[in-house]
This record gives C-alpha cells, sequence and structure tokens, in this order.
C-alpha cells in the first residue's frame, strides 16, 4: 500500500466534492449510531450539570 492510499482510505465523494468522512478506525458499526450515541451522552452531561451544578 503506498503513503497516498493510506491516506485515503476513508475519502468519500459526494457532489462532486471529496472530504473525510472521519477516522477509519470507529468502533461505531454505522454514523447513525456513533450520533445517537454522541447525543445520549451529551443529553446527559447537560442533565447531570443542570442537578448537580
Amino acid at each position: 500500500m503506498t503513503n497516498q492510499h493510506s491516506q485515503d482510505i476513508d475519502l468519500q465523494q459526494e457532489a462532486g466534492a471529496k472530504f473525510h468522512r472521519g477516522s477509519a478506525l470507529s468502533i461505531f458499526t454505522s454514523d447513525r449510531r456513533e450520533d445517537l450515541v454522541a447525543l445520549i451522552l451529551a443529553l446527559l452531561i447537560a442533565l447531570g450539570v443542570y442537578f448537580f451544578v
């Protein structure tokens, strides 16, 4: 594997624009699950701050 190819593993193309979708080493199987877990954790943190501070 060339160095350039190793940098393009998670490269996506949409509407003519190329972008990196994120880490190729994610522990989640889908972006939707990752977003859901992030929202739940953010809610728990916000509730913790609201009730304990």
